[in-house]
């Protein structure tokens, strides 16, 4: 008989299947010819396997969360607080945004937000974690309704953010001086341990194959990946292009 685990221990399970499952993926598309020059769909399927894993540990969540004791993240669209957070990536997750651009948003939308997202860059370029946040610098990514105008494809540490009480948010807003410890907001842990893990994951499999693995800010990869049409080919063979 398996032990009974407490609930941060499940998590912490849940966290390493997660972690594990998806470097195993990440590994075999690599391996794979046709689909190792398609780095946006590393992310794809990593996003889609976390789905995937949360679906299966509470496959009502979504419908109906308090059914199943399921603490309830109170986050709609439109709300934002956090939105003003820097964003750790991967590149895989950048390139994915890029795709859904070009596919998605005519010329002039992609324009303007590359100013935007130009002008948003310049001022986060080395502000570290809690200096971001204190800037009150809002990702590009949201529209004037303040909601997410590429919610599809978003990073997995924004799937992962999540916030059981709107009026915490709105409070570390206020107090944006203070550390993140300082401003913690209570999260659904099973959401954020998934998400993490799936990321971990990815990252682990792209740093064994030899590729540049981690950024620290959504906001200043994204803008050289858009004013570098070459990175990517770049990335793929093994050199550090992000900076």
């Amino acid at each position: 008989m398996e032990p009974i685990l407490d609930r941060n221990s499940a998590r912490s399970v849940l966290r390493a299947k997660a972690w594990g499952a998806a470097r195993k993926q990440t590994e075999a598309l690599l391996s794979n010819s046709s689909s190792a020059g398609e780095p946006a769909r590393l992310a794809t399927e990593a996003e889609q396997l976390a789905q995937r894993a949360l679906a299966s540990v509470a496959p009502r969540a979504i419908e109906d969360p308090n059914a199943i004791g399921w603490p309830v993240p109170a986050c709609k669209a439109g709300c934002h607080y956090c939105c003003f957070e820097q964003v750790n990536v991967t590149p895989p997750e950048v390139f994915a945004l890029v795709d859904h651009m070009e596919v998605n948003w005519p010329a002039g939308k992609r324009r303007s937000f590359h100013r935007k997202l130009r002008a948003a860059a310049e001022k986060s370029r080395d502000l570290d974690h809690d200096g971001y946040f204190a800037a009150r610098i809002p990702c590009p990514l949201l529209d004037p309704q303040g909601r997410c105008s590429a919610y599809e494809v978003r990073p997995l540490m924004c799937r992962a953010y999540n916030s059981l009480d709107v009026k915490a948010c709105e409070e570390a807003a206020k107090n944006a001086h203070k550390s993140a410890y300082e401003r913690g907001v209570r999260t659904n842990g099973t959401i954020h341990g998934i998400m993490d893990g799936v990321f971990g994951g990815l990252q682990e499999a792209l740093r064994k194959a030899g590729l540049q693995d981690f950024l620290p800010n959504l906001t200043v990869a994204l803008n050289q990946a858009l004013e570098r049409p070459d990175l990517r080919s770049q990335w793929l063979a093994g050199k550090r292009v992000f900076r």
